[in-house]
């Protein structure tokens, strides 16, 4: 595409997107002008950090029984 023709659109997109915020204001009052949020995926991010505090309280465990117990020995070579 040219650069005229990406104006073009972009100028169109830009109109259409002022007629339904108008038709919203109309409707809703000047409350209307602002794009509704989008929403989370709640599945996806309480799973997410489920998972990393679980890992993280994993990590945090071993390294304290690996802290806490004495160094082992090599095991003895027997030839």
């Amino acid at each position: 595409m040219d650069e005229e023709t990406l104006n073009r659109l972009a100028a169109e997109a830009l109109l259409e997107e002022a007629k339904n915020g108008a038709r919203r204001a109309a409707v809703m009052g000047p409350s209307g002008w602002i794009k509704k949020k989008e929403t989370i995926n709640k599945r996806f991010l309480h799973s997410t950090l489920r998972n990393a505090v679980i890992s993280n309280r994993h990590k945090t465990n071993s390294s304290k029984i690996k802290e806490s117990s004495p160094p082992r020995k090599p095991p003895n070579s027997k030839k």
